[in-house]
Formats: C-alpha cells, structure tokens, sequence
C-alpha cells in the first residue's frame, strides 16, 4: 500500500496529518526570531573641531593635519578622510570590522 492508495483509502486521516504538519509550520514560523535591522556599529570614529570666524585654510593648518597625525597612529586604521570648513573641521577615521571600537 503506497501514499497515493493510503490517501484514496483514508482521506480524513490525510486531511489530518497535513493539517497538523501545516499547523506545526505555522507554529515555528512564529516563534522564529526575525530581525529585519540587526543592530550594526560601524566600525568609524568622527571627530568633529569647532573654530569659530576662521577660514577653511586655517581650519585645516591649525585643527585638521593635528587630529589627523594624532589619529592616524592608531592601530588598526583602514583609512581616513578629513573635511575643512569655514569655522568646522571633520576628521572620519575607518577602522576594519574586527577592531575593538570600545577602546
């Protein structure tokens, strides 16, 4: 006796058993954690340096070349970028994704 002639000769007791599989497919899937956004920390650092009245030039001579050399000494550095501005200095430091950012 095959699965086609159990079915054919038993069709409640198939109705049943795939209700209960459905049943338990549905039970799993509902109690399976989905995370949609798992939290990411980017592995980057921005240090932001405010010098009011002062032109992109002298952001960059006085405020940016510093924190760049003081941070360019870190270990495990992947890159970094700077952005001077008038009265506002950015410094992005990018580190690789196995580096400790809680140092």
């Amino acid at each position: 006796m095959g699965l086609p002639d159990f079915s054919i000769r038993r069709p409640v007791t198939t109705v049943m058993i795939f209700i209960g599989v459905a049943l338990f497919g549905i039970i799993s899937l509902m109690k399976l954690p989905q995370e949609l956004f798992p939290p990411i920390e980017y592995p980057q650092l921005t240090v932001f340096t405010a010098y009011a009245n002062a032109a992109p030039e002298e952001i960059e001579t006085l405020l940016t070349r510093p924190v760049e050399e003081a941070v360019g000494t870190v270990s495990g550095l992947k890159s970094i970028r700077s952005i001077s501005r008038e009265g506002v200095s950015l410094v992005f430091a990018e580190f690789g994704w196995d580096q400790n950012m809680d140092f």
